[in-house]
């Protein structure tokens, strides 16, 4: 059986590379018909993809529309799951639960939903959009944000800095953001990452008029197959940096809190030999 595991493995990762090795490919030819290969090799794609003024455009849209929605969540969520863990710690339980409810709402039903809510309220669909992308990132955020702060003890900390006088302004700050940088930092890449190749409700609620990365490259498929393919392998591009940096930030966070124990132990270990050293001089004397 274990002889077996290594060719299934290739397999697997055979059938998933072949696709991305393809794309490469004919995004990196003009001709591509009757061989195993392209028959020539050019960059033309890449350079006309970015000299596109639309292309540009859809970048720049794209990045609008995620920096938006992530700022909102990061200012609305972070606030909220601090008070909810200082005042009413007993919710979380309930809320953890309740978060999960974007995941069984069809994105469909909730388009429906929102352009018959909004249509004729005069409200801009691009804040209806932004509304609808930042209720779908809640269990993300959510989940993520409240264990981090379960992680660095959220509760010790905020009692240990208003014992020594600072006020809850200068604790958030000074105290409670550095320890949650690098949570926040994870969840900021997820959030943008997928808002920023957001297809469906960006196509359903706004389409050809707020045309982002997605938008412009399912466009491009049914005019040239290169320049499409050149989009896909710029954005997966993109995708490899963002996983790269993440993977990055999880093991470095892994070795902070790794820190944080050792020195855990070797601080209770100290204790309990001074316990002991303490308690064998008074017991002689």
């Amino acid at each position: 059986m274990k002889k077996l595991v290594k060719p299934i493995l290739f397999c697997f990762v055979l059938y998933y590379l072949l696709p991305i090795i393809g794309t490469i490919l004919y995004a990196s030819s003009t001709k591509w018909s009757k061989s195993l290969l392209p028959s020539d090799f050019t960059l033309q794609w890449f350079q006309q993809l970015l000299t596109d003024r639309e292309f540009i455009a859809a970048v720049g849209r794209s990045l609008l529309l995620a920096g938006v929605v992530l700022v909102t969540i990061l200012l609305l969520m972070i606030p909220t799951i601090i008070w909810i863990h200082l005042y009413f710690p007993r919710l979380n339980r309930w809320l953890e639960k309740l978060i999960l409810l974007p995941y069984a709402l069809p994105g469909v039903i909730l388009v429906t939903a929102l352009l018959r809510t909004y249509a004729k309220t005069g409200i801009s669909m691009f804040v209806v959009l932004v509304g609808a992308l930042f209720i779908t990132a809640l269990p993300i955020v959510y989940l993520s944000l409240n264990n981090q702060m379960r992680l660095i003890n959220l509760k010790e900390l905020v009692d240990a800095a208003e014992t020594l006088g600072a006020p809850m302004s200068t604790i958030i700050i000074q105290v409670l953001f550095p320890n949650i940088r690098i949570g926040a930092t994870l969840v900021s890449l997820m959030i943008f990452s997928s808002v920023f190749g957001e297809y469906m409700l960006t196509n359903l609620l706004i389409g050809g008029r707020f045309q982002t990365v997605r938008i412009y490259m399912l466009r491009r498929m049914n005019e040239n197959g290169h320049l499409a393919s050149a989009v896909m392998v710029l954005y997966l591009l993109f995708m490899v940096g963002i996983a790269l940096i993440t993977f990055m930030l999880t093991n470095r966070q892994k070795q902070q809190l790794s820190l944080k124990r050792t020195r855990e132990e070797k601080q209770s270990k100290n204790e309990a030999l001074k316990g002991v050293v303490t308690e064998n001089v008074f017991g002689n004397t």
